[in-house]
């Protein structure tokens, strides 16, 4: 057979759908960014010539009365909104999408992320001091779960086109498509396969462009970025200590978003009155230091080319970081990317202001210092450093040899500090608020984000608990299965019948007659549909446990379905072997495989023990690390039958399987040839 050319179907689908959700975020991030300059205008009352000369400064044109009014009035209309369209259920922002997209556990309502945006743009319009990403996001994700929910994807494609999303909405927001990649990779999925990476980079770099034809190609910092200066090897080295000290700030900046969260929870108000008590104290910061409102971007370019004095710096860094904990702490909706790069950034100028009265500080090194530091309180805030290192890189656009090395130094060395004096990040710790463990790995995070309901089977054997021992053998010899499952008269689980339970009443006639279904039954191991294969798997540390009854939540559990302990296995196999690198290659049938590290395909006697089994009901111990491919009987035709759950094996076959080294070399110890 002739090799196949090209992608198979179902790999250019997901490119497909992956170019859909790129672009479709790119359309309507930009559109959602046309729709805050609007607001921004429309409440401050800015015209061109305003935004050309005061881009930053969107109080500029206010009273002080007014500079305390918008901000309050657009954090209420933002609480109402939520209220209104989202009812008592919780917020959610680009820190739940990371944990949804690596638990795969939860969706996306249109109705409730359409809520969300609109109070995300009422706080941000109003110059709320929160990131416009965490809202681009979220519109493109909302995108991807609808296609993904249309194209009936299993959880694992499901996650990759949510990863889409959020690059979408971070390319889009910062018109930055490597960035939004490396973030979705480093930090939201912590996968950097090939098979992952590649859709993700078609709809950040689609979503890039779409953003360009509509709001323009400029980079927001490239004007800056001219006036950084090659640092001199005493300075470079100074990236280290600023880098030991943003970890520290790193830490700092998550404790004061966390402690303005239980401060704001613990008052005794709704969540319009909260978010327009963090406006009126945003606006109160703007009656005085207007370059705390809002997103940002020009401030950095103001600390780059203006080295403003240290004290008005200082007081920049301070209220801005307080203007950024009543906005989130209160409620606002968006991301915290940016308001951690102006913090940075501030934080960096101070430190070159600092350094300053040890050695000599050009106001080029300063401007350098201030790309430092944006990078290195980044990286440490979200445990990023690559993310960090390609965003400066990509936001300033020119002036590699200038910014790379302090860049690394300081990223590398900030995410190490943080790490060290907290293990989680900004998102790690989002997922551990919510109660969920971390998956560490592709294996542990196969079996967490793997749940009951992938792998639950419907065809399970009922019957009444009041049936008689006729009517129970009845079943176990017409069907398929050796587990019957007795239910009451409420259609209640009570527990379940193996088939040796009834071989002692075989050899005595006279109890069969009055033996009933409720007299056999043993205790029953359940689970519930939204367990993950974690918690199920120790389950199964019984070895005579062979399968668990899925039912449903409810003080009266009603069978749903069951699970094998087989089927677990199969499809965690399927799942890790199909996100490992496969850099073995087997030709079989014209095709060129690729196998996983250390596993082999072969071809094996069907070993005694297996004789008369069907092949979901071997033992788990003989079939531990292989997975049965189909099935050859004996013949000169050489027929070749695919290993289904229900197919019947016998001596004198052979098997093909995929497994271990050693899970092979143990199953051909069992046969009695040797045939590749």
């Amino acid at each position: 057979m002739p090799k196949q050319k090209g992608l198979p179907l179902r790999a250019f689908a997901i490119f497909l759908l992956a170019a859909v959700i790129g672009v479709a975020g790119g359309f309507l991030g930009s559109k959602f960014l046309d729709g805050l300059e609007w607001i921004q205008d429309a409440l401050t009352h800015r015209d061109a010539a305003s935004k050309e000369t005061l881009p930053h400064a969107i109080a500029t044109n206010l009273t002080w009365w007014q500079t305390l009014l918008v901000p309050t009035i657009g954090g209420l209309v933002a609480g109402v909104v939520l209220l209104t369209l989202r009812g008592k259920k919780p917020p959610f922002g680009l820190a739940d999408l990371v944990v949804l997209v690596q638990l795969r556990k939860g969706t996306i309502r249109l109705r409730e992320s359409l809520a969300q945006t609109l109070s995300s743009a009422c706080t941000i319009g109003s110059g709320g001091s929160i990131g416009r990403e965490g809202a681009n996001s979220q519109i493109a994700a909302t995108v991807a779960a609808l296609i993904a929910r249309w194209a009936q994807l299993g959880s694992r494609p499901r996650a990759v086109l949510l990863g889409c999303g959020v690059a979408a909405g971070m390319a889009t927001s910062y018109n930055a498509p490597i960035t939004g990649a490396i973030f979705v990779m480093e930090v939201v999925l912590g996968n950097f396969a090939m098979d992952v990476f590649a859709p993700i980079v078609v709809a950040s770099v689609l979503a890039t462009i779409v953003r360009g034809e509509l709001r323009g190609k400029e980079a927001h910092l490239g004007e800056a970025s001219e006036l950084v200066a090659k640092l001199p090897w005493n300075l470079v080295f100074a990236a280290v200590l600023l880098g030991v000290l943003c970890g520290f700030g790193g830490i700092v900046f998550r404790t004061a978003l966390a402690s303005g969260r239980r401060a704001f929870a613990r008052l005794p108000a709704s969540p319009p009155l909260r978010l327009a008590l963090g406006g009126l104290i945003v606006g109160a910061i703007g009656t005085f230091m207007p370059h705390a409102w809002g997103n940002g971007f020009d401030v950095i370019k103001d600390l780059a080319t203006s080295s403003p004095a240290l004290s008005l710096v200082m007081t920049l860094f301070a209220w801005k970081l307080v203007a950024t904990v009543a906005t989130v702490g209160s409620g606002g909706l968006g991301g915290i990317f940016t308001p951690n790069l102006v913090i940075g950034a501030a934080f960096g100028a101070v430190f070159a202001h600092a350094l300053g009265y040890v050695t000599p500080v050009s106001s080029k090194e300063v401007a350098t210092f201030v790309f430092v530091g944006m990078a290195g309180l980044t990286a440490a805030t979200m445990h990023a450093p690559v993310t960090a290192v390609v965003l400066v890189f990509e936001m300033t656009r020119s002036h590699y040899d200038e910014l790379t090395l302090p860049v690394m130094l300081c990223s590398i060395v900030a995410s190490i500090t943080a790490s060290m004096l907290d293990e989680d990040s900004y998102y790690t710790a989002a997922i551990r608020a919510k109660g969920e463990e971390l998956p560490g790995g592709i294996e542990d995070l196969a079996i967490r984000s793997t749940y009951v309901r992938d792998v639950q089977r419907a065809d399970v054997l009922t019957v009444r608990d009041t049936a008689d021992f006729p009517a129970v053998m009845q079943m176990l010899s017409t069907h398929r299965g050796d587990t019957l499952y007795v239910q009451d008269a409420q259609g209640g689980l009570v527990g379940r019948i193996e088939l040796q339970d009834v071989k002692n009443f075989l050899n005595d006639p006279s109890l069969t007659t009055v033996v009933i279904a409720a007299d056999l039954t043993r205790p029953m191991v359940m689970v519930q549909a939204e367990q993950s294969i974690a918690a199920v798997l120790p389950m199964f540390d019984d070895p005579e446990l062979r399968e668990v009854a899925v039912v449903s939540a409810g003080a009266v559990p009603r069978l749903l379905g069951r699970v094998r302990h087989q089927d677990v296995l199969t499809t965690l196999g399927n799942e890790v072997l199909g996100q490992q690198r496969r850099n073995h290659r087997l030709a079989v049938g014209g095709e060129e495989l690729e196998l996983p590290p250390g596993h082999e395909l072969r071809t094996i006697p069907v070993p005694d023990v297996w004789s008369g089994l069907a092949v979901d009901a071997l033992s788990p111990e003989s079939v531990r690390g292989l997975v049965i491919v189909m099935a050859i009987p004996p013949g000169d035709a050489k027929q070749v039958v695919a290993a289904t759950p229900d197919l019947v094996l016998l001596v004198g076959w052979q098997v093909v399987v995929l497994g271990t080294r050693e899970a092979i070399r143990k199953l051909r110890q069992d046969g009695t040839s040797d045939k590749e």
